[in-house]
């Protein structure tokens, strides 16, 4: 089981179209945004584990209310993994027995719901015949990208996902170093004319995604092109319809 359930940059007005979310397995998602309502009751109710790539709103959206529908599940608490920063947030804005309960907190039957689980940029974590690797990636707060190598899917046997970012000579190297990439997943927020805009909230544009496939040594085999702001998508969509890349 492989799917994107949510890939907008934003809240799209079409409830079929939820922000970031990624289920690699029927207990794995990558980010919580809206895109995890997609999901039928039964379906969340096996999730055990997120990765998140960082702490921005469309990222973990629906995590508040998801782990709410766990209660009285078995094989508790729900993994969260994620940099420092993200569970610092989620802990002191969200979980925090104000904006929503401290799910980390020992629940009655003496285990908690939600379990947050650090993890930094280069660790490889072995998951259920998966192996998952962290890597940093640019973006305006500490954000990872995660490289899931899951030989048994062979269409997406190396899942490369880049989260929210911009290119530099960083990410550029980073890429060049994983082994060759089945399926690249990069966001492209803003038109070329909003370059300004997207380079000081280190977004893509698509003159950016280009200048970054163009700089990796292996190209991708497939590339996913993710996080269209709502307010451009119909003008992105134009422009990436000449490019033989994959639009969600």
């Amino acid at each position: 089981m492989f799917r994107v359930l949510g890939s907008s940059g934003g809240l799209s007005g079409n409830p079929q179209k939820g922000s970031t979310c990624i289920q690699l397995n029927s207990e794995t998602l990558i980010d919580a945004g809206t895109g995890l309502s997609s999901l039928q009751l039964s379906e969340m109710k096996a999730i055990r584990h997120i990765f998140l790539t960082h702490a921005h709103m469309d990222h973990i959206a629906a995590l508040p209310t998801f782990v709410s529908n766990l209660f009285d599940q078995s094989r508790l608490p729900l993994k969260v993994y994620g940099l420092a920063h993200s569970l610092a947030r989620l802990k002191q804005h969200i979980f925090n027995n104000d904006i929503w309960p401290d799910f980390t907190q020992v629940q009655d039957n003496g285990t908690p719901m939600l379990e947050l689980v650090e993890i930094n940029p280069g660790q490889i974590i072995e998951h259920q015949g998966m192996t998952i690797t962290a890597f940093e990636v640019p973006h305006a707060i500490p954000t990872i990208g995660y490289a899931v190598q899951q030989p048994k899917v062979s269409e997406h046997s190396h899942f490369v996902f880049c989260a929210d970012c911009i290119v530099t000579n960083a990410l550029v190297s980073t890429l060049n170093e994983l082994p060759p990439i089945s399926t690249l997943m990069v966001e492209c927020s803003f038109p070329d004319r909003l370059e300004e805009v997207a380079v000081k909230t280190q977004h893509m544009t698509p003159s950016l995604v280009s200048r970054l496939l163009e700089r990796l040594e292996k190209p991708p085999r497939n590339v996913w092109i993710t996080h269209l702001k709502p307010s451009y998508e119909e003008e992105l969509r134009d422009v990436l319809r000449a490019e033989p890349w994959h639009v969600l």
